[in-house]
């Protein structure tokens, strides 16, 4: 699964340098006090209380938290594409590559013995994979050519096709054909046409009754059915409490690579208001401190350890095209227009003296090389009044605008009771109606976020997205492909449709990112659909003596949850 994932309220970060204090560091930090990280670098902004196994014990629990508890336990459906779900697949599913801090791309040796050997031949191009001969799913299915094809199978289908509820089918509708290699453990895949990077597609494989079903893949996954016999990984869901809202993973007996360190890892959906409390009354081993209140509130925390990063994660802004009070582009257009980013950021940065650009795209970010600022307009209240005299709306007395005898009325949803986010709904609110559109806020449970999702039932939602890889590709159709059931705001074009299918056949990296970006600017211009925000400071709180987790960038991706653990001496559970 290489596609980006939607978080319901995490605000993190990326750039610039960020100082924090009164707290014991993670990796690297000496002591407590004021300290200003290095972000020159990204190995620089890894903090992971990095420790060889040998140094930790084996056995213990680790408790963390959801936002909310999913809906669907298949990671590949698009209504299992949230980072809760996220945090479970990546100990129990198959992840075929490990991925460095900057994001540089290597084998997982558990899974595959070597990267893919891409050749041309006759003139398509061949991708030979040589996977590890000890990986099986649980039930003994080995991973071989039919996993393969059977995930070929469903990522290349849609919902509109009569087929499954993907997230996106980049690069998979490009295969021709999947076939057994010259051993049993070799799977050769032909393309139609070339797609890049490789390492974009089959970053894992679903077990052949998931992928040759579209039944099973669209709904077996829902009702708390979470089939462990159909998973390959470190860990299995051993319960999901539907009433008490946790989910509970136990190592696998199965797995054949390094024997987990924990004896079990603990979900719970927690309000965001809960989540202090919990820690400090040792309920959660993990929390996020991502804004000012939720800082303060952490301090004296017994046995605290703050880390300190950046995730590969853009805050956006989604504007929901089905929603009908968001239909017409133009007012789109002037709500873009009247949103001040940088007042926006201040809110959200208050008390973490971090300072940051506004992102200029959803698609590339602001440390790596193919970054460009796509952002289309300018923060003008007069533009947005403009922008709407100018698709027939008359501002009334009122001044509130107006056509055809319909005010222009938007709804702002968000969720949870976290004072932050509160207040940015609010600050939203105060800019658009100083525009003259009328702004009501929709507030909701975090564990409704998912719900709302699937059911595609929100105005303007803030929400942020982590990559699933550090190449944009197949996210550039998820955002922003009209016929993509998973593009959130349901806005785009055939013609960029066209231009965005064509890009995995770009095999300069330079020139491939210079076409994203180009897409990308016109998306913008034509649709107003989705608003890049800010990266912003990932601050986690943590019990100290849990050690090989934490903000990481990419190398996040594939966390290798065996190895997480208590240094000797500082077990929970």
């Amino acid at each position: 699964m290489k596609n980006r994932t939607f978080y319901g309220a995490l605000a993190v970060a990326l750039t610039a340098s960020i100082t924090v204090s009164g707290c014991s560091g993670g990796s690297g930090d000496k002591g407590s006090g004021l300290e200003k990280q290095d972000s020159s670098s990204a190995a620089k902004m890894v903090s992971t209380n990095k420790q060889d196994r040998a140094n930790l014990e084996q056995g213990g629990s680790f408790t963390s938290f959801f936002d909310s508890l999913p809906v669907d336990w298949n990671a590949w459906n698009g209504d299992g594409n949230n980072v809760d779900n996220r945090s479970v697949s990546t100990a129990t599913d198959p992840n075929f590559y490990d991925v460095t801090p900057d994001g540089t791309v290597t084998n997982n040796p558990d899974y595959l013995e070597a990267m893919p050997k891409v050749e041309d031949k006759g003139g398509k191009q061949v991708a030979t994979y040589t996977v590890n001969p000890k990986a099986k799913f649980n039930d003994g299915t080995p991973i071989d050519y039919r996993a393969f094809e059977a995930t070929r199978k469903a990522m290349s289908s849609t919902m509109q096709k009569g087929g499954y509820n993907t997230v996106s089918t980049a690069g998979y509708e490009d295969v021709e054909k999947v076939e057994k290699g010259a051993k049993d453990n070799e799977v050769v895949v032909t393309f139609k046409k070339k797609y890049n990077p490789i390492t974009e597609i089959f970053g894992g494989v679903m077990h052949p009754s998931v992928g040759n079903d579209p039944k099973v893949f669209n709904a077996g996954f829902k009702n708390n059915q979470v089939h462990n016999e159909w998973r390959s990984g470190a860990f299995v869901i051993d319960k999901v409490d539907a009433t008490g809202k946790t989910a509970t993973l136990v190592p696998n007996p199965k797995w054949w690579g390094q024997k987990p360190l924990l004896d079990k890892i603990i979900f719970r959906e927690m309000e965001d208001s809960a989540t202090i409390p919990a820690f400090k009354n040792g309920e959660l081993d993990m929390v996020r401190t991502q804004n000012k209140a939720r800082y303060q509130q952490i301090q004296g925390a017994n046995q605290l350890d703050i880390r300190r990063g950046q995730l590969t994660t853009t805050r956006e802004l989604i504007f929901n095209g089905k929603d009908p009070s968001l239909k017409d582009v133009n007012l789109r257009k002037a709500i873009w227009q009247a949103i001040d980013r940088e007042q926006y950021r201040k809110i959200a940065f208050d008390g973490l003296n971090w300072t940051e650009p506004a992102a200029g795209s959803n698609l590339f970010y602001s440390f790596q090389k193919e970054y460009e600022d796509n952002f289309p307009v300018k923060f003008s209240k007069e533009d947005a009044q403009k922008t709407l005299t100018d698709a027939g709306y008359t501002k009334g007395a009122d001044g509130i605008f107006a056509k055809g005898g319909q005010k222009a009325t938007v709804k702002i949803t968000y969720f949870g009771d976290d004072p932050t986010r509160v207040a940015l709904a609010r600050t939203l609110q105060s800019m658009i109606k100083a525009a003259g559109i009328d702004a009501q806020l929709d507030q909701r449970a975090s564990g409704a976020f998912n719900d709302a999702m699937v059911k595609k039932d929100y105005g303007i939602v803030s929400m942020a997205f982590q990559s699933g890889s550090s190449s944009p590709l197949v996210s550039v159709c998820q955002f922003m492909c009209s016929d993509n059931e998973n593009n959130l705001s349901f806005s785009g074009t055939p013609e960029l449709d066209a231009r965005i299918k064509k890009v995995g056949e770009i095999a300069d990296h330079a020139a491939q990112a210079k076409e994203i970006n180009a897409i990308e600017k016109d998306w913008f211009k034509a649709t107003y659909g989705m608003m890049p925000l800010y990266n912003g400071p990932q601050i986690e709180a943590y019990r100290k003596g849990i050690a090989n987790i934490g903000p990481s960038l990419f190398q996040s991706l594939n966390p290798h949850w065996e190895n997480v653990g208590w240094q000797k001496g500082m077990k929970k559970g």
